[in-house]
């Protein structure tokens, strides 16, 4: 037989009963010898239950461990990129090799093959052939039939029943019989067991493919959460870096709500400023009409007051830088009523002075007639500064609405941009409107409430 030698059950000689054993022409005798431990647990495999002998108990154990665990050989493991770009499906998946471990029972099987009799239809017990066959050493299912001649000189048990050759050749023929019977059931159960065996080993290897099939699952899947982790952990980072920007966002708004606040004090500030300002400029105007009757009383003295036309013309003068420095410092209202308040006070002491050197030089006509010129002169200046004060007051008006104008869009500004440039193009977009000088420019920028801050 192909492939290994089968393994051979130790044996022992059993003497059957005369009417068993056939005897031959030659008067030899026929002594069958079976094998021992016929008697097999039910604990034991089936093949080995059933007489097969070419496989022992550890290899038998061998095959079925290497059926239900991991091969000796891997499959090659599809690449990761494979993994990510395709879909892995226990159908569509690659099948393994067959394993060494598949064609060593394979082979033991085939050696159990035999070719199959020819189905013969049942016919009459008197027609079976029951001729005895060759002397010969048949080692098929594990037992050895062994002829011995007289010659060997053994002691042979005889049936006391039986005596004559008929007699003895119809008992081994009865004999031959039921051992060709039974040995024609035990390879029918071996062919069965034979094609168990096969079908347990597909599925064994169905149950491997689907095996390699779900991890190359896994592994795709495990590309896919190591994947999603990572994403994960990005999000975080981003999370955390969108919080800290919220974090910074809010105290920047926190600070430009304060800035918005201070400028809002500041507005309110400059429209009190401004309100003083009104007020004072309502009482100059009384003043003014006040001076005006005392004038018109005092032009009898109109010559007197000559001496006084060149200091009126240095008030005139300074009055005319107050009102330069008026237009500089718009934004200090404070300043501005105080120096309108200042130059009120003058004018009331120079008019208290002018009064009393009337009153002095009332008896001399030509200074009279010639403080009347100068009067007259000085009402002119007077009326053109109340203009020049008019004109002011309209330029204040302009620019405090403008200033409202200005202080919107800053407003809309900080709530956009940043602080520095904000700054930076306040002051930039005044110095395009208005161009003004180094100090007045100095100024500007010193003043926070020009540009918004």
């Amino acid at each position: 037989m192909a492939g290994a030698q089968p393994r051979r059950q130790p044996k022992r000689r059993v003497t059957a009963p005369s009417a068993l054993i056939p005897s031959t022409p030659e008067g030899s005798q026929t002594i069958i010898e079976m094998p021992e431990n016929l008697k097999v647990p039910q604990s034991a495999s089936p093949v080995a239950r059933w007489g097969a002998g070419d496989i022992s108990e550890r290899e038998l154990s061998r095959e079925r461990h290497n059926l239900y665990a991991t091969p000796t050989r891997r499959i090659q493991r599809v690449p990761r990129k494979h993994v990510c770009s395709a879909t892995v499906n226990k159908f569509t998946g690659k099948s393994s090799a067959p394993s060494p471990n598949l064609a060593r029972i394979k082979s033991c099987l085939d050696e159990y093959a035999t070719p199959k009799r020819a189905k013969i239809g049942p016919k009459a017990a008197s027609m079976e052939d029951l001729t005895p066959n060759r002397p010969k050493r048949d080692s098929d299912g594990g037992v050895t039939v062994v002829v011995f001649y007289r010659k060997d000189r053994l002691s042979v048990v005889r049936s006391p029943g039986l005596h004559n050759a008929s007699e003895q050749q119809a008992a081994a023929r009865i004999g031959r019989f039921m051992l060709t019977t039974a040995w024609r059931r035990r390879r029918e159960e071996v062919r069965c067991l034979k094609k168990t065996l096969e079908f347990q080993v597909c599925c064994s290897e169905r149950l491997r493919t689907q095996v390699w099939a779900l991890k190359s699952l896994l592994d795709s899947d495990n590309v896919k959460v190591r994947l999603a982790m990572r994403e994960l952990e990005r999000l975080k980072q981003l999370l955390k870096e969108k919080d800290i920007e919220k974090a910074l966002l809010a105290k920047e708004k926190i600070e430009l709500e304060q800035d918005v606040c201070a400028a809002e004090d500041r507005m309110s500030e400059i429209s009190i400023g401004w309100r003083n300002t009104r007020n004072e400029l309502e009482c100059a105007r009384a003043a003014r009409g006040s001076a005006e009757q005392s004038l018109a009383l005092e032009r009898a003295a109109v010559m007197e007051a000559q001496a006084q036309r060149d200091h009126a013309y240095r008030r005139i003068s300074v009055l005319e830088e107050d009102l330069t420095q008026h237009e500089s410092m718009l934004a200090t209202s404070e300043q501005e009523a105080t120096a309108l308040r200042r130059n009120v006070e003058e004018r009331q002491r120079l008019l208290d002075d002018t009064c009393k050197q009337l009153k002095l030089e009332i008896q001399t006509r030509k200074r009279i007639t010639a403080e009347c010129r100068a009067l007259s002169e000085r009402m002119l200046a007077k009326a053109a500064e109340t203009a020049v004060l008019g004109d002011e007051l309209s330029e204040v008006r302009a620019r405090l609405t403008r200033l409202e104008l200005e202080l919107a869009t800053t407003r809309e500004q900080l709530n956009w941009w940043p602080r520095p440039l904000t700054r930076m193009l306040g002051m930039a977009r005044c110095w395009l409107r208005q161009p003004m000088s180094v100090p007045e420019a100095v100024m500007w920028t010193l003043v926070p409430a020009r540009h918004g801050c």
